[in-house]
């Protein structure tokens, strides 16, 4: 079994560099350092720490191990916040993250004011995921799921989606586009992992594999730049493109006879209390959704 004082110690020699700094910042004697980093390696059957005069580095073991000995940490240092304060972690996608959430957040809050702190950590679809299962967040909103075990999901909100153009562009003055007509232009790839190319397998069938994608970028906003800068359209969260909408500086356009919506889910660990900030959250999105 790993022990947490020994991993402390471990990451505390990288960090430093020496065993003795280590023991200063810890506030223990050396020796015990020392001790808790020999147990450690004999408990996972690896050396993980280079000792010589000059610096203490990880060897390769160590190096693969350290990333997992953060977070551990930083686990246990959320247990202990959660047991104290009630607070709420709160993974999210990148799009939800950025165009949708913070306004949730602050209601729930308003709501909820006996709730503690509220992290929210922004990544990637998988990044999300990932810190679901890690248990680094308490509830994740995410553009897909996909039924993994231990975990409860249901949709909070099924966003439009839309064409979006710029404002030069021949269908600038559309308001809405057929779906032969989207396989001729070239197309804007997003961040991958949103779902959005399984979404447009669904809904368009063998025609999604015509679909004419040249660019694959980053990020919403890396396209919305793009498409302004005439390198083709792309296929977009409506919410995401609200103020350059209302600005005019890109067009958003439906899709004939398609009515295009992205489901969002809200996903947390199967067994969780009723009375937890993570439960509460997921109510107050669902009842938000009404």
């Amino acid at each position: 079994m790993i022990d947490l004082d020994q991993v402390r110690s471990f990451v505390a020699v990288i960090e430093a560099g020496s065993f003795r700094d280590a023991a200063q910042r810890l506030d223990l004697a050396q020796p015990t350092v020392s001790q808790h980093v020999q147990k450690l390696e004999a408990t996972l059957g690896h050396l993980l720490v280079e000792r010589n005069r000059a610096r203490a580095t990880t060897t390769a073991a160590g190096l693969r191990f350290l990333p997992f000995a953060k977070a551990l940490l930083r686990l246990e240092e959320r247990a202990h916040a959660a047991l104290d304060r009630g607070n709420l972690a709160i993974g999210a996608s990148s799009n939800i993250g950025v165009y949708l959430l913070q306004p949730l957040v602050r209601a729930f809050a308003s709501a909820q004011p006996s709730t503690g702190p509220i992290d929210i950590r922004i990544g990637t679809n998988p990044e999300t995921a990932r810190r679901l299962e890690d248990a680094e967040v308490d509830i994740a909103l995410m553009e897909w799921w996909d039924d993994r075990p231990g975990f409860e999901a249901a949709i909070w909100r099924r966003e439009k989606l839309v064409v979006i153009v710029p404002p030069e562009h021949p269908w600038a003055r559309r308001r809405s586009v057929e779906r032969a007509m989207l396989l001729r232009e070239p197309m804007i790839g997003g961040e991958p992992g949103t779902g959005t190319a399984r979404l447009l397998q669904q809904t368009f069938g063998v025609h999604a594999s015509s679909l004419k994608i040249g660019l694959e970028l980053g990020s919403t906003e890396a396209v919305k730049q793009a498409v302004r800068a005439g390198l083709g359209i792309s296929i977009t969260l409506e919410s995401a493109v609200r103020d350059e909408v209302r600005t005019g500086t890109l067009r958003a356009l439906r899709v004939e006879n398609t009515p295009l919506a992205k489901p969002l889910f809200s996903i947390f660990a199967t067994g969780l209390s009723a009375s937890s900030p993570a439960a509460q959250f997921h109510a107050f999105l669902q009842d938000a959704r009404t």
